[in-house]
């Protein structure tokens, strides 16, 4: 499913923006978090911890380090990086956030939890 997230413009560098994109096969939401890496380039990667399935901010809204330079789960402290989703410490350390699909059309941004469009 693909939803429209926001402006382009309005996804500033240290700013991430979550929407849900449906449910997964198991009915658990798929939320989608966007954000500019370190680069100014755009990502997304499902709200979901590795180490145990729950969002990184636990509701709560925060998911970057206090530095803005990693995406933290509040819940076990596990920190990864921006620009790939690695986590680079915590109980998950060596495993990937999931990416989800970014597309520009002008200067809106969609978000997808499906293949790239080819």
């Amino acid at each position: 499913m693909e939803v429209w997230v926001c402006r382009e413009e309005d996804l500033q560098q240290g700013v991430v923006r979550t929407t849900r994109l449906g449910l997964d096969d198991d009915g658990i939401p798929i939320v989608a978090l966007l954000l500019r890496d370190a680069s100014g380039a755009i990502v997304a990667y499902r709200n979901l911890c590795r180490h145990l399935p729950v969002p990184l901010d636990g509701g709560t809204g925060e998911l970057l380090s206090d530095d803005g330079a990693h995406l933290i789960c509040g819940t076990h402290g596990a920190m990864y990086r921006l620009f790939d989703g690695y986590c680079v410490d915590g109980p998950c350390e060596g495993l990937s956030l999931r990416p989800l699909v970014v597309r520009r059309d002008g200067e809106d941004l969609y978000g997808s939890d499906g293949p790239e469009p080819g």
